[in-house]
């Protein structure tokens, strides 16, 4: 095992993670500025009692920060069919809630992709600075589902299905 400098730490952390695949999610909230939202490889499942899930923001601004300042989110589980909106969703200025990516709004205010595989709605139970990030634990109140699809993966810096990358 190689041993890391603490200078080269956070590029060997940046290689590590990046060898690791992750799932992909789009997490969208209604703002006062209107709807906003964000690709994101950090959410995970929590717990049962309460059923939660987590995941982090790296900036408290621009989308992020309104993220962050929001009641509900939606997180939207994406599968191989939603590869474009999660690249338009990953970088600043992309495309985003065009009638033609099949946005909807839920009763309650949020954006909603109704074609995604799963979406849990959730509240905000705790925001944890962590550095610039922060990490949010967030309560799943109601569960959406689609249709079944093949999963994709954030894995090398490439969106990929099960079998090929995207």
């Amino acid at each position: 095992m190689t041993m890391t400098l603490a200078t080269d730490l956070a590029t060997a952390f940046k290689d590590a993670f990046r060898e690791h695949p992750a799932g992909t999610a789009l997490i969208t909230a209604a703002s006062p500025s209107g709807p906003v939202g964000l690709t994101a490889s950090s959410v995970a499942s929590v717990g049962l009692d309460p059923v939660a899930i987590s995941f982090s923001v790296t900036r408290a601004t621009g989308s992020a920060g309104a993220l962050l300042a929001a009641d509900t989110v939606l997180v939207h589980l994406l599968d191989a069919r939603h590869v474009a909106i999660a690249q338009q969703f990953a970088v600043s200025g992309g495309e985003r809630f065009s009638p033609a990516q099949g946005w909807e709004t839920l009763e309650t205010g949020e954006p909603f992709l109704p074609v995604v595989r799963t979406a849990l709605r959730a509240r905000p139970l705790h925001r944890i600075p962590v550095g610039a990030s922060t990490l949010v634990v967030a309560e799943v109140l109601d569960i959406r589902s689609g249709p079944a699809a093949e999963p994709v993966v954030y894995h090398d810096r490439a969106f990929r299905s099960l079998g090929a990358p995207h």
